[in-house]
């Protein structure tokens, strides 16, 4: 692990903004993987403020590798179909890997 960054999410700030500054310090990015990782990570927090109650991100990475883990307080509901353009649509066409914990609770975003 080379970074690690742990955030409460609110309104009051681009939190993917913050993950993808921290990230570029140690690994340099392409524009384009930069705007693409960010778009999906703003996805996924902007749902948990909306649907999931309190939540925090928390943020690893190595290289070009970043794993984020956003824990929300209510259970996670992902469509199982979305319409293209839909953030849980752009979430799973710019995250290499998405998942949901066991207990619904949190998803893990994979970019590599």
């Amino acid at each position: 692990m080379e970074w690690k960054l742990r955030l409460k999410l609110d309104f009051e700030r681009d939190c993917a903004l913050i993950v993808m500054n921290e990230a570029q310090k140690h690994f340099s990015f392409s524009p384009s993987e930069l705007m693409t990782r960010r778009l999906a990570v703003h996805e996924a927090v902007t749902n948990a403020l909306k649907y999931g109650g309190e939540a925090a991100l928390t943020a690893v990475g190595n290289g070009n590798k970043m794993r984020v883990e956003i824990r929300q307080k209510n259970k996670i509901v992902f469509p199982a179909d979305p319409s293209s353009f839909r953030g849980t649509a752009l979430i799973r066409r710019y995250a290499r890997e998405t998942e949901i914990s066991d207990d619904g609770r949190t998803l893990i975003l994979r970019f590599y």
